[in-house]
This record gives structure tokens, sequence and C-alpha cells, in this order.
């Protein structure tokens, strides 16, 4: 694409005009941007404008320079350029790649124009700085920081004056520039706003790049993806920012830096500085509810955000793990961490928020609570939930296993170390756990010799099996339970005491099923576990059995829950089960009623035949007394239908509830006509 000497001449002449003169390009958008850079380039650079050679080329070897020092960027920007260049192949756009310094580090042509593009200085290797070419697309928005379009005659060469260039800059995570996406074209169009929607096609990708490398360079950190949209958060990235286990912020996304953590006369430091939720409150829910968007607000503006939670890349599962959980060896799906548990019962939710600080920490764990509930399967949930998921979790009842076997079980041993021994010994429960978590069941049971063995593991990182005269180091990290007062143990000599301060580095009281404010979820939680491995989904609760199982005591707490729905399931033989399904004794003899009132799917209270009769109101102000009055008025009147009376007095459903409790208002056996 030969300039001719009158073309030259006239464009020359426009510099002069407009740099010397004072003249003033056509008024657009970037007219001044592009002043500016034309008197940078005669003046601070001295390009001569009216030089018509192609530009310069570094060598095959500079190239390789240039490009090991973007290896990383350039494998993730390279779907980015793949995506534009697809959408601009037809229009006979190429599309290029440079870093900070200008030079091309990757291009994308057009086959049937490839000669000619190669000819007029497009290829890889080609410096596009100001320094060297003036005016144009990558050198202009690198010095600027901006993107920009520069169209035929604003390239300040005579050499460019036949092209289009839409250029954006692509930052790095330190506001620092590491490339220029480019989108250019032979032939164009005079009319400038031609080029518009293609300029817009650049801006987007450069931003997707960016996001995407941000990510990266953020991935050994919790990521926070968020936008104003949840539908779109899956699918479109508006802010990124990451923290640290403590909570503070280390970076983010360019939008995210400009419009969040810039704030006027405020220090943004840690999560809780820019949201009203601190990072364990974002751990906590992103844990309850894997994959669905957490709400925040904003701490001074109250801007409401939708948000995903990205795990840390260290701790992150594979694919299949994160959103399709792992299958198990019944072949039932579970999702890893807490996201298989309820927990909508506060102190669950406090112990849950807890266990995510410590999990990676060097803090035994210690699970108290009441036989069955759930103390192993909040064990696992902690080891999911670590770094070490993918290395073992192995697990030992202290009071199901005879206390001879305690031992080799633990220890393991060498061939021949006893009789019955097998041929070639048995790793032990503590060397089968190595580098991941070893859980010990009911340790208030372990024999006292034991616990002496037990501690010198722990004290001296390496076990010795039975027979063995080589100890075997182990990286050893211990979560135990107990149902039993091991400090009443240890006043009585049954525990050891150095022992006992060994393990209960972090302590968490699971509470028992009868006290916890979510026992309506867990039901159906268990009820849909039980259909779904009998494959009988059709099946439900009646709701006045629904209320029966939540107002029941459960001493045996979710184990028992269990054990019982499965049976029912068993031998129900239509679609919805009754109290007649559970076993015989469930419902009768002496047990624990709870008072509270716990909110279910239902839109209306009923109350199980075995419940008891309404308890006398305690002592109440008058204010709350006339509240109580009220309220059993209207919902006497609306035949005790929570939905409708709440909505009557203007309440939510949640908050009626907990004034029901409050007030002590129980509903009567049967529905009030």
């Amino acid at each position: 694409m030969m300039r001719g000497q009158g073309d030259i001449a006239r464009h020359v002449e426009r510099v002069v005009e407009v740099v010397e003169r004072g003249a003033r390009l056509p008024r657009h958008p970037a007219q001044d941007r592009l002043t500016r850079s034309w008197q940078r380039s005669l003046s601070k650079y001295q390009v001569d404008p009216g030089l018509a050679t192609t530009p310069q080329v570094v060598t095959a070897q500079e190239l390789r320079e240039h490009r090991d020092r973007l290896d990383a960027f350039m494998r993730i920007a390279r779907e980015g350029m793949d995506r534009l260049h697809e959408q601009l192949r037809p229009s006979n756009y190429c599309v290029l790649l440079t870093d900070a310094t200008g030079v091309t580090v990757d291009f994308r042509t057009v086959p049937e124009l490839d000669k000619e593009f190669r000819a007029q200085g497009f290829r890889n290797g080609t410096r596009w700085s100001e320094m060297d070419e003036g005016t144009c697309g990558v050198g202009t928005c690198l010095v600027d920081g901006q993107p920009i379009l520069v169209h035929r005659g604003e390239h300040f060469r005579s050499h460019n004056i036949g092209f289009t260039c839409s250029s954006a800059p692509i930052l790095g995570i330190d506001d620092q520039p590491l490339a220029v996406l480019d989108a250019s074209a032979l032939y164009s169009p005079e009319n400038r706003d031609s080029q518009l929607l293609v300029f817009q096609m650049v801006v987007e990708k450069a931003r997707l790049i960016e996001d995407a490398f941000a990510f990266h360079s953020l991935r050994q950190y919790w990521i926070l993806q968020f936008g104003r949209s949840p539908e779109l958060l899956h699918v479109q990235t508006d802010y990124l920012l990451a923290f640290d286990d403590t909570g503070m912020i280390v970076g983010g996304n360019r939008r995210a830096r400009k419009e969040l953590l810039q704030r006027p006369g405020r220090m943004i430091s840690c999560v809780s500085d820019l949201f009203e939720c601190s990072a364990a409150d974002l751990l906590a829910a992103a844990h309850a509810q894997p994959g669905q968007a957490i709400p925040l607000r904003v701490q001074d503006s109250g801007e409401r955000f939708f948000a995903l939670l990205r795990v840390p890349d260290a701790r992150r599962r594979a694919p299949s793990d994160v959103e399709h959980g792992s299958i198990n060896d019944d072949g039932c799906n579970e999702v890893r961490g807490f996201g298989h548990l309820a927990t909508d019962d506060s102190r669950v939710r406090t112990n849950v928020s807890r266990a995510l600080k410590v999990a990676n920490r060097d803090i035994p764990v210690m699970l108290l609570g009441e036989t069955g509930t759930g103390k192993e399967a909040f064990a696992k949930a902690i080891h999911d939930c670590s770094s070490r998921h993918r290395q073992p979790f192995i697990a030992l009842n202290c009071a199901a296993i005879p206390e001879s076997l305690i031992e080799s079980e633990l220890f393991g041993y060498r061939d021949g170390a006893f009789t019955g021994a097998r041929a070639k010994g048995a790793r032990g429960k503590i060397v089968q756990s190595d580098g991941g978590t070893l859980f010990l069941d009911e340790i208030g049971d372990m024999p006292l010799v034991l616990q002496s063995r037990l501690l010198r593991v722990l004290a001296e990182g390496e076990v010795l099996p039975l027979g063995a005269e080589q100890p075997i180091p182990v990286k050893l990290h211990i979560i135990c339970a107990t149902h039993q007062n091991l400090p009443r143990l240890v006043e009585e000599g049954r525990f050891r005491e150095d022992l006992y301060y060994r393990l209960n580095g972090a302590v968490f009281v699971l509470p028992p099923l009868r006290e916890r404010e979510d026992i309506g979820t867990v039901i159906d939680r268990v009820l849909e576990e039980e259909v779904k491995a009998m494959g009988r989904e059709s099946l439900r609760l009646a709701p006045e059995t629904r209320d029966a199982l939540i107002r029941h005591g459960w001493p045996g707490n979710i184990r028992q829950l269990r054990h019982a729905m499965r049976y029912a399931c068993a031998i129900c033989e239509s679609t919805l089960l009754h109290t007649a399904h559970f076993p015989p004794d469930l419902f009768f003899g002496p047990r624990l009623v709870s008072a509270r009132l716990a909110p279910r799917d239902e839109h209306s209270i009923h109350s199980p035949r075995e419940s008891l009769p309404e308890p006398p109101a305690p002592p109440l102000k008058e204010k709350d007394a006339r509240l109580r009055e009220r309220m059993l008025e209207v919902l006497r009147r609306n035949q005790w239908q929570v939905t409708v009376s709440a909505k009557e007095l203007g309440l939510s459903r949640a908050t009626f509830y907990r004034k029901l409790t409050r007030l002590n208002i129980v509903p009567p056996n049967r529905r009030d006509h």
C-alpha cells in the first residue's frame, strides 16, 4: 500500500498545522488526546511524520525474550484473542497483542490478506510504541493508559494513515500496563464512526482478558466475584476482590480497585471495611449454600451486590468435586465442605464460621456433643474444606473396638508381632492418615496406656508400630470427639490431663437436635437423602407428621432421626408419610418436647396429636400482652395460617415465628374454626 507523494505532503502539512500553529483536529472524544500525542511524537520523540517505511521488527531472539516475560499472561489472553478474531475476521481485521513496550508478541491475520498485512508491518515482533511510530493505537493507549481509536489520517506517520486501529490497554493488578489488545484493518471507510462497534468489541475483550489474568494472579487467595445481578454472576464478572485468611484485601480487578477500594476519606484494608459483613461471614455463607449468590451491602452507600466466593487455588477441588460433589462407596453424591449440612441454626453457623478459620491452622480440634449429633460429619466437613482435602480422612471409634484391638488398629504392627497377625503386618490408622486427618471418635473411651502412646506420637511426630524397631514419621492432624465430660474424667484419673490440653486446641459444641433452630430443615434434608437412596422421590411427610417430628425430643439426635426416617420410608406403601409409618415406640414414653415453634414449608401451623396442651403464658409486659392477643385473634380468624396472618400484621414469616416463640403462642391440638 504505497502512499503517494501528494498524500504524504498533505499529511505532513496537517501535522505542522496542528502541532506548531495550533490548528485543531476534527471534534470527537479523542481529539485532545490525539493532539497531545502528535505533539509528543514530533517534539519529544522526534518521529518524522513523512517517513513512509514499514515499522521496525525485533530479532527472533528479542521476540522470544519479550514473549517469555509474558508466558503465563499469553496463555490466558489467547482465548480472548481467538474469540475477537473470529468475530472480526469476516470484516478483514487482524488482531494483535503487544507487550508493555509495544512489541507484538501474538498475532492473528486474515489468510487471504496475510501477505499484504505482513508487507505493511502487521506481524509478530513489530514495534508499535509512540517512540517508534508516533501516534498509533498501541503506542498512544500505552502512554495514556486508556483505550483509543486511531482512524486513518489520525496516525502520525504517513505510512500508517490508511489504517484504522482500535486499541485497549490491559493492566496488571498493580495498575501497571501488561499488554495492549488491538484490532486493525488495512482498508476502512473515511467515516470514523464506522469503527465504533469494533472499538467497543476490543475494549470488552481486553477487559475480559484483564479480569481473567487478575483472577489468575490472585488465585492463591479467596476471590469474591460479584456484581449487581445475581442471574449473570456465573457468566459475567463486574468486580473481583481477593482477600487472605484474615480478611485483609490483597487486590482485585481494575473496576474494583477504582470504584470500591479508592473511596475518598476512607481506608479500605479488609472485607469488613467495605461490606456490612466479615470475611468469616462470607466463608460461612458460601459453605452453607455452595454455588448460590451471596447478598452484600456496601458500608457507607448501602449499595447492594451479589457475590460468589472462589476457594484459594491451593485448596481448590477438581471441577468434578466442586460442581458435582464426590461419589462415595455407596454411589451417593456428597458436596464437599459444609454445604451438605443444615446450617440455619445460629450455633451451627457460629461453629462453621470458626471451623473455617482453623481448618488450615495447626490446631487440634475437639468436638463435644450428645451421641448422634453429627460429630463425624462435622469433622469430615472440616477436613474437606481444608488444604488436606485430597489426603485421607481416617476415622476410628475408640468405643466400638475392643480394648485389646485398639492398639493395633491405631498404631499398626509388623508381621509376626502377635499371634494371628497378618503375614505382611498392617498400617495403623495413624500412618494411614499421614498428611490428612485422623478422627478419633469417643476419645474418652481410649485406654490410659494408649493415651500415653498417642501423646508421644503427637509430641514427636512419629509412630512405632507393634513389633517394629524403627519409628515412622507422620504429619498428623487430629480431630477428636466425645459425649463425655473430659475434665471430670481428668479429675477421676481416667484421662490424661496433658493429652486433654494437647487435644482441645479448638473446641466446638454441637447442639442436640431438639434444641436446633433449623430442626425442620434437618428433617427435610434427612428425608430427601433417604428417599433418594431408596429411589422413592415421590415420598412426602404429612404436615401433622412433620410437626410431630419437629416436637419430638430425639434423645438419639440426627442418628436416631435418620434410622426412624429410613424405617418409615421402607414400610410406607403410599406417597405420604404419617406417624404410623415410624417405629412404634418413637412417639410414646417419656420424651423432651421443644416449646419453640420452628418454621416449615407449609403455610399453616399444625400440632401433632401427641403434643401437650398449650402452656400458660409467662408474665408479659403490657405492650407484649396486647401484641399476643392481637396475634391470637388474627391466627384464629385465619384458621392458624401463618402466611396469611403474618401478611395481615405486616410481618415477615421469620419475624412472625420469632414472636410466636417469644410470646409463647402454641397452636391448639386442632385448627380453630
